[in-house]
């Protein structure tokens, strides 16, 4: 039985990385290309902190930079001290990530611009070109685009189609 999982374990692992990665692009949409473009937000409320450098966004909450989508029923956002910049974004309830024709969803979605991540928790369901990987946890590189899926991974892989 031990052998089963190992083998098993092995190729849920290579199963991953096609839904991942596609031959045009690594990973996970085009996150590279938007950490340049401006962050545009809209939501039903705003309370602005100024002393602790945070910003919340409550209700129907709108995020987009660049083709990055991200929508969610509330997000912290967090701003350098001199607030001349946004170091992070932490998003929860009904959380949705667009980049491109990829999708990805969780319960709460951690954005730290400064280290280039996003890591998604509760119920991460990742999907790509037809295929889903579900798991606790998702973490997105931005820079490399990879993604690293972690607690109780389940995919669902389509075969690519015979084209001649």
């Amino acid at each position: 039985m031990r052998k089963i999982s190992i083998i098993l374990s092995v190729i849920a692992i290579f199963a991953v990385a096609p839904v991942l990665a596609d031959e045009n692009k690594p990973g996970f949409g085009n996150l590279s290309e938007d950490t340049k473009e401006p962050i545009m937000t809209s939501s039903d409320q705003m309370t602005v902190d100024s002393e602790i450098s945070q910003a919340e966004l409550i209700g129907n909450v709108e995020i987009a930079q660049g083709d990055l989508l991200l929508y969610a029923d509330f997000v912290r956002i967090t701003y350098s001290k001199n607030q001349s910049k946004i170091d992070a974004l932490f998003a929860r309830d009904n959380v949705v990530l667009i980049s491109g024709e990829d999708r990805a969803t969780a319960n709460e979605a951690d954005y730290n611009l400064e280290r280039g991540t996003i890591v998604m928790t509760g119920n991460a369901l990742v999907s790509q070109d037809g295929n889903t990987v579900s798991a606790d946890r998702a973490e997105f590189d931005i820079d490399s685009g990879a993604t690293s899926m972690s607690g109780r991974v389940k995919s669902v892989l389509i075969a690519p189609s015979e084209q001649d």
